[in-house]
């Protein structure tokens, strides 16, 4: 996806963002070109509508650490939601080092699995109602599953899937040869999915919201074979040898002597007899909005509709609007915003606004 694709996307996120009231927007920074394109579409008078931006002041190593470190930065800002664009790689990234922030996927990676395909529009209405109203926070969230790898003093986390298999190379870009994959752990497997997971979704459909995962042992002896699409403009034969459940805090060890271990569909590193990786279902995943619900909820109770909410929103510590059945809408005019700290006022045609992010331990800068 080119820059100008990425700043299209962002453009619509944030129309979103100040239909809802939000004010003020923080964006990691970046040598691509997407800090600087925005900062010179925030000019035109067509934003004139949009929350005030704030770029994260890093060094950037255009590695994942770039990533880490302005989520960080994000996080300690006090941001009520961060908006991702990106693949199940970036995602993981950002998921952990996201705190209980709630997260928005807009999926523009090669493995996307884990953000579901939503318009940048609606993906900001949704990002904007739960940053400012805490009962779209409440009634619009969840806590995502995750894997933990333990090999050695090694620790890794995956959102989709992990998979062992005997390909050569590590760090070499997406896994898409299922036929060297002997072992496949899925959180989530939704036949409508794009990836690895998907080849479980095809055999036990697993929804992203259930307790439970998949652990499947692909190859001879076969059982099944599936038509899976395992990556786009990909479907591939895939022969399973058999499917079982994987309950929550559960650990299973590869079976295999040695190999790859893939997180995500993408290959991270190698094993041996010696040391088998063994992978483990939590509940304790990142918090993850779900982009229709939060939108059904805010059209129940009239957060977009009532007069007077629209560019204005809801913030955290106002009073909360009737909910119960039979009440009336709520009326925006008469929320006080107490026990709020204010913050120190942005102006659009300013300086655009940094934060130095500190130099968080074991991020290289």
């Amino acid at each position: 996806m080119t820059t100008h694709d990425k700043l299209n996307r962002l453009q619509r996120v944030l129309a979103g963002l100040a239909a809802t009231g939000v004010e003020r927007v923080i964006s990691m920074a970046d040598q691509a070109g997407i800090m600087d394109g925005l900062g010179r579409l925030a000019e035109r008078a067509s934003a004139g509508g949009w929350p005030a931006l704030e770029f994260v002041d890093q060094d950037i190593a255009q590695t994942g650490a770039d990533t880490t470190a302005a989520t960080r930065a994000i996080v300690e800002a006090g941001v009520g939601s961060i908006v991702v664009l990106g693949g199940d790689g970036t995602n993981r990234v950002v998921a952990a080092a996201s705190a209980d922030v709630p997260l928005v996927s807009i999926s523009t990676g090669t493995n996307n699995a884990f953000p579901r395909p939503v318009e940048p529009t609606v993906a900001g209405l949704a990002a904007g109602l739960v940053a400012t109203n805490p009962h779209s926070r409440q009634a619009g969230t969840y806590r995502a599953k995750k894997l933990i790898v333990h090999c050695g003093d090694r620790v890794e986390e995956a959102l989709v899937d992990v998979a062992i298999t005997d390909t050569d190379g590590v760090g070499a870009g997406a896994l898409w040869d299922a036929t060297s994959i002997s072992e496949l752990f899925v959180c989530f497997a939704e036949p409508d999915a794009i990836g690895l997971s998907a080849i479980g979704g095809h055999v036990q459909p697993t929804p992203r919201r259930s307790a439970t995962g998949l652990a499947l042992v692909l190859g001879e002896p076969v059982a099944t074979i599936v038509r899976a699409p395992i990556a786009p403009g990909l479907v591939e034969p895939v022969g399973v040898s058999s499917v079982s459940v994987l309950e929550p805090d559960s650990t299973v060890v590869a079976r295999a002597a040695g190999g790859v271990v893939a997180i995500d569909g993408e290959r991270m590193f190698r094993f041996g007899p010696a040391n088998r990786p063994a992978i483990t279902l939590r509940a304790d995943g990142p918090v993850v909005v779900d982009v229709t619900t939060t939108l059904e909820h805010a059209a129940t109770h009239g957060y977009l509709a009532a007069a007077g909410v629209v560019g204005r929103g809801i913030r955290p510590g106002d009073e909360a609007p009737p909910t119960p059945e039979g009440a009336t809408k709520p009326n925006p005019r008469r929320y006080q915003r107490e026990n709020t700290e204010p913050t120190r006022p942005l102006h659009r045609d300013g300086p655009r606004q940094a934060i130095r992010v500190p130099n968080p331990a074991g991020v290289p800068r």
